[in-house]
C-alpha cells in the first residue's frame, strides 16, 4: 500500500498518472493519462483493492484441520494454480489464454464434483454438464475465424452466447449452494462468491457510464472478487464437513439444463412470421415461406444489401431485393410496413412531392414511375457496360482523329537528310512524361530505375538499352521525327536549334523500337540498322520539334 501511496505523490509532482497507473494496474497505459483527482482517486482505490486482494491470496492455505483426500488436495492445487494464471498478465493469443484457463478450470470443476459432500447425485451430475457447456463455446468461438461476422448475422450464434452466460450464472449459484451445504466454507467466503455477480454488474454499469477511459479501465480492474472467491475456496478446502441431508435439484435448474443443450443445437426449423423482420435479413417474403437458414439465399440476400439494378434482377425478386437492401440487423420492423412505406414514397414520388428515398431504391418496387424521370435506372448491367464502352470508342476516335490532324501538320525537319527509314508523329504530352526509345527483346526495368532514380536531366537520358527523351510540353503536340541511319551524318549543325545533345544506347537484340506516340499509332521503323552493338543516339530539339538520329557507333563484332 505504501508503494501505492508513492506512485499517487510521484504522479501529482511530475503531472502525469503513468507511474500509479504501472503500479495499480500492472500494465503501462496505452495514452497518456492526465492527473485528475478522479483518475488518482480510482488508481488509490484500486491499490486498496489489490492490497486486500494480494493479502487473501497470500496467506495460504490454513491449517490442517483434518486429512485431504486426494481429489481434495490436488482441487487445491488448480485452485491456486488458476489464481495465479489470472493473477499474471499474458500476451499469448487469444486462442492460446482460452486452451490454458480451461485446462486449468475444466479439471477443477470436475473434482468439485467429487469432493462436494452434501449434495445429490442428480445435483452433481447437473453441476457438471452446465459447468461444460460455457467451457465449450468458448472453445469453440476461440477457434472460429468469423465469430464476430457471425455474430451479427446468425440468430443461433447470438443464442448459443446468451446460452453460455446463463450457464456460467446458473453454475456458479450452485456452486454457492454446494459449498454452504456442504459446510467446510465460511460465510465470508460464500457472501464474496455471491459478490462476484454485483461486481460484474458495477462493472457493466460502469463501461456504460463512461464509454471507454481510464475510469473505465480501472473500474473492470476492480472485479477481482472471483479472483478471492477461488483462493479462500483453496484456502479452506482442509475444514471438516457438515453432513446434512443431500441437496436436491431444484425443478428450475433441471429445465434450465434441458433448455440449454436445445438453444445450442437449435430447431430443424425456426418459427417465423410471414411479415417479419428477422436478424439475417431472409423471412418468408410475401407469405413464400423463405427460410433464413439457406446459405444460398443469405448470400443473395447479401448482395442486395445495395440497391441492385432493376433489369437484373426477376420480377417476382424485387419486393426482397427491396427488403434487403432497406433493413439492417437489429432492426424490429415487419416487412409489410416497409413494402407499404415503399409504395407510399412511389406514390408521392409520381406526384412529384419530394421523398428520403432514393430514386434507384424505389425502381425497385415501381420501376414504371422511376423510368419516368430516371430511365437510366432501368438499363442492365450489361446494357450499361455496353454505353460505357461505346462511349470509350468515340473518345477512342475523337482522339484518333486529332492525332492525325496533328501529324499531318508536322513535316520533316531536314528533309535534305533522306532515309527510307524514318517516321513523323505528334507527340502531346499531359502528364510531363518522356517518351522513349529501347530494344523491344531486352529487359528495361532495370534501365529505367537507373535512370529515374539519377539526377534530374533536361532533355536526354540513356542508361543500358533505353533512352528517354524529356521534350514534350503541355501546351502544344511535338513534332517528333526518327531517322535511323547506317553511318554518322554530317557534323552537328545547331543553327535553328534550341539544343544539340548526343548519348549511347545499345540494342543487344538488333532491334530499336521508337514508343507509339500519338493516338493515330504511327509505326515507326527499326532504328538499329547494323544489328546489334553500340549505337549514337543524336537529338535536335526546339519548341514543337524534336529531331532523333541514331546509327552505329561502331561495326558489331
Amino acid at each position: 500500500m505504501g508503494i501505492t501511496l508513492g506512485s499517487i505523490i510521484l504522479s501529482l509532482v511530475i503531472g502525469t498518472a503513468t507511474p500509479a497507473w504501472l503500479v495499480t494496474m500492472w500494465y503501462p497505459p496505452g495514452e497518456s493519462v492526465g492527473s485528475s483527482p478522479l483518475v488518482l482517486g480510482g488508481l488509490l482505490l484500486l491499490g486498496l483493492v489489490n492490497a486486500w486482494m494480494l493479502w487473501q491470496v497470500l496467506r495460504g492455505p490454513a491449517p490442517t484441520a483434518v486429512p485431504m483426500g486426494r481429489a481434495a488436495t490436488w482441487l487445491r492445487l488448480l485452485l491456486y494454480a488458476d489464481v495465479v494464471w489470472l493473477l499474471i498478465p499474458s500476451f499469448l493469443p487469444g486462442p492460446v489464454e482460452t486452451v490454458i484457463g480451461l485446462a486449468l478450470w475444466v479439471p477443477a470443476l470436475v473434482l468439485f464434483t467429487v469432493v462436494l459432500t452434501g449434495s445429490g447425485r442428480s445435483f452433481r451430475l447437473a453441476l457438471l454438464l452446465l459447468g461444460l457447456v460455457e467451457p465449450a463455446i468458448s472453445l469453440a468461438n476461440s477457434l472460429a475465424d468469423d465469430s464476430e461476422l457471425r455474430f451479427f448475422v446468425s440468430s443461433a450464434y447470438r443464442a448459443t452466447a446468451m446460452a453460455a452466460v446463463v450457464a456460467t450464472f446458473v453454475v456458479m449459484v450452485m456452486l454457492l449452494l454446494a459449498q454452504r451445504r456442504d459446510g467446510r466454507w465460511s460465510r465470508v467466503t460464500l457472501l464474496i462468491g455471491a459478490g462476484t455477480f454485483a461486481s460484474a454488474f458495477l462493472v457493466e454499469l460502469a463501461d456504460a457510464l463512461t464509454r471507454g477511459g481510464p475510469i473505465e479501465s480501472i473500474a473492470e480492474a476492480m472485479n477481482v472478487l472471483y479472483i478471492v472467491w477461488l483462493a479462500r475456496t483453496a484456502h479452506e478446502l482442509n475444514r471438516e464437513p457438515r453432513r446434512k441431508a443431500p441437496l436436491r435439484v431444484p425443478t428450475a435448474v433441471a429445465a434450465t439444463a434441458a433448455v440449454l443443450p436445445l438453444m445450442v443445437v437449435g430447431p430443424e426449423g425456426r418459427p417465423h412470421l410471414t411479415y417479419t423482420w428477422q436478424s439475417n435479413g431472409l423471412t418468408g417474403w410475401q407469405g413464400d415461406g423463405l427460410m433464413g437458414r439457406q446459405d444460398d439465399e443469405f448470400a443473395e440476400c447479401w448482395a442486395w444489401s445495395k440497391p441492385p439494378r432493376v433489369a437484373d434482377i426477376p420480377a417476382h425478386k424485387r419486393d426482397r431485393a427491396y427488403l434487403c437492401s432497406v433493413t439492417k440487423p437489429g432492426r424490429h420492423v415487419s416487412d409489410q410496413a416497409l413494402l407499404g412505406r415503399g409504395r407510399d414514397a412511389c406514390a408521392r414520388f409520381a406526384a412529384g412531392e419530394p421523398v428520403k428515398a432514393r430514386p434507384a431504391l424505389l425502381a425497385l418496387l415501381c420501376p414504371e414511375v422511376v423510368g419516368r424521370k430516371h430511365p437510366d435506372l432501368l438499363l442492365s448491367s450489361a446494357q450499361m457496360d455496353q454505353q460505357k464502352a461505346e462511349k470509350e470508342n468515340l473518345v477512342r476516335e475523337r482522339l484518333a482523329r486529332e492525332a492525325r490532324e496533328e501529324d499531318a501538320r508536322c513535316r520533316d525537319p531536314w528533309p535534305a537528310l533522306r532515309t527510307r527509314f524514318q517516321a513523323t508523329a505528334s507527340y502531346y504530352d499531359w502528364d510531363s512524361q518522356p517518351y522513349g526509345i529501347y530494344d523491344a527483346e531486352a529487359e528495361t526495368e532495370e534501365d529505367s530505375t537507373a535512370i529515374w532514380s539519377a539526377k534530374p536531366v533536361d532533355t536526354l537520358a540513356t542508361s543500358g538499352q533505353l533512352a528517354l527523351i524529356f521534350t514534350p510540353s503541355q501546351d502544344w503536340a511535338t513534332c517528333v521525327t526518327a531517322k535511323a541511319l547506317r553511318s554518322a551524318p554530317p557534323p552537328l549543325r545547331r543553327k535553328g536549334w534550341d539544343a544539340v545533345v548526343e548519348a549511347d544506347i545499345v540494342s543487344e537484340s538488333g532491334r530499336l523500337v521508337m514508343q507509339t506516340l500519338s493516338a493515330s499509332k504511327v509505326r515507326f521503323p527499326d532504328l538499329a540498322r547494323s544489328g546489334p552493338g553500340l549505337y549514337r543516339l543524336r537529338l535536335y530539339t526546339r519548341p514543337g520539334v524534336d529531331l532523333i538520329l541514331i546509327y552505329p557507333a561502331r561495326r558489331a563484332a
